[in-house]
């Protein structure tokens, strides 16, 4: 019997990371990048964990190193397809054609949530049979979305946002546009506010979200 789609997502991106990490020094630049890009985080905080999840899945999906092309499981993908590793194939082709966006939780049922991309207008339900504890209607996150055999499912990076900043978000998003940003710059512009907060927890999070800045 075939392993279910969700475990089986999560077996290849755990086989895309120890396939593509073995050189330190590369991981160590990419790191950086992402740090510079997104703000840093330490071991002791309490985004450690999301960071570092984030991290691995932009590495193997998205991030194109110096003097490639494409993203690292791409050449994971050409091998599997020669290898006749068909289901494999078709799990890490999800993985790179997987949507990360800024997504508002529009309604949480049992088995599925439904989300609003409010950078794109798509409106997307996920399959989820986990309860999302603390999570609300109405909530801000940067979420990975993947569709793998007739589903989409989450990624494993969950970045909420403070509740009450939705508006700024949507403002910040704008700004960053205007300025000639794509999606990702939204993004990362995003996650260094929520990086934020943990440095400057005497100024409430929608200040610092619609200053877009570390001033208060």
């Amino acid at each position: 019997m075939s392993e279910a789609p969700a475990a089986f997502l999560g077996q290849v991106l755990d086989e895309l990371v120890a396939e593509h990490t073995g050189d330190e020094a590369a991981v160590v630049t990419a790191r950086k990048r992402f740090e510079e890009r997104r703000g840093r985080v330490f071991e002791d905080e309490e985004l450690w964990e999301v960071w570092s999840a984030s991290f691995v899945e932009w590495l193997v999906v998205e991030y194109v190193p110096p003097g490639a092309r494409l993203p690292a499981a791409a050449s994971s993908l050409l091998r599997a397809r020669a290898a006749g590793e068909e289901r494999r194939a078709r799990a890490i082709r999800a993985w790179l054609t997987s949507h990360r966006s800024l997504w508002s939780v529009e309604r949480l049922g049992p088995g599925a949530v439904e989300l609003f991309d409010l950078l794109g207008g798509a409106r997307v339900r996920v399959a989820e049979p986990r309860a999302l504890h603390g999570v609300a209607v109405g909530e801000v996150a940067e979420l990975r979305v993947i569709g793998f055999e007739d589903e989409v499912r989450f990624g494993r990076a969950f970045l909420f946002h403070p509740r009450g900043t939705r508006d700024a978000l949507i403002e910040q998003a704008r700004q960053v546009t205007a300025a000639g940003g794509d999606r990702c710059a939204v993004l990362d512009h995003a996650a260094t506010l929520r990086s934020r907060v943990l440095r400057y927890r005497h100024v409430p999070p929608a200040r610092l979200y619609e200053r877009g800045s570390t001033r208060a």
